[in-house]
């Protein structure tokens, strides 16, 4: 079984992009097993970290919105580290600390992100690495999942993708950049196949 995990709304939006294409995803596929996050820094990963506890799953694939961005871009590098100006859906600011004192600066992730972007890349796909995951609560959460597997030798697939937003989020006349879900799902699902492929 594939987890993959999405977000809540936050910051007065009525919507996730990543709820959406994950549900889209989970229709899409029979081996997927669902986790809605908060996007709240603590409460997020004790959550999935609780799912992790009761059955290590074959992959692991989390996904955030990144409003801005106009490419699927999965993360390569998740760092100790949050920051923020924007609240999380708890009303809590991070104004800057490590997010483990005593654990590495970054982790890389544990996908072949290199080869699965140059391959979606070569198939026509709206992709492109990224380095940088932020230091809101989706960095957060792939660097506390790192760490959390890491340590304990847990040796699966497992990373973070941002997705745009999507067109049901953009107002008439807003010049934001969207993908539409069916779109993003599709290629989730080619990261999944690329990245359990790679594993076995």
């Amino acid at each position: 079984m594939i987890l993959v995990t999405h977000f809540d709304p936050f910051g007065g939006s009525r919507i996730n992009a990543s709820q959406i294409v994950v549900y889209l995803l989970a229709d899409m596929r029979e081996d997927i097993d669902l986790i809605s996050l908060p996007t709240v820094f603590d409460d997020a990963f004790s959550r999935l970290r609780l799912r992790l506890l009761d059955d290590v799953p074959e992959a692991l694939i989390m996904v955030g919105q990144a409003a801005g961005r106009s490419l699927i871009t999965p993360e390569k590098v998740a760092i100790n580290w949050k920051e923020s100006a924007t609240p999380d859906n708890r009303g809590f600011i991070a104004t800057g600390e490590k997010i483990i004192p005593a654990s590495p600066d970054a982790y890389f992730s544990k996908l072949p992100v290199d080869g699965i972007v140059s391959k979606l890349k070569d198939e026509g796909f709206p992709v492109e690495k990224s380095v940088s995951a932020g230091t809101f609560v989706c960095n957060y959460l792939f660097f506390r999942c790192m760490d959390f597997l890491t340590k304990r030798g847990i040796n699966i697939p497992a990373g973070f993708v941002h997705i745009p937003c999507i067109p049901e989020q953009i107002s008439p006349g807003e010049e934001r950049p969207a993908i539409e879900s069916e779109v993003s799902a599709r290629v989730l699902s080619r990261i999944i196949d690329l990245a359990v492929e790679e594993n076995r």
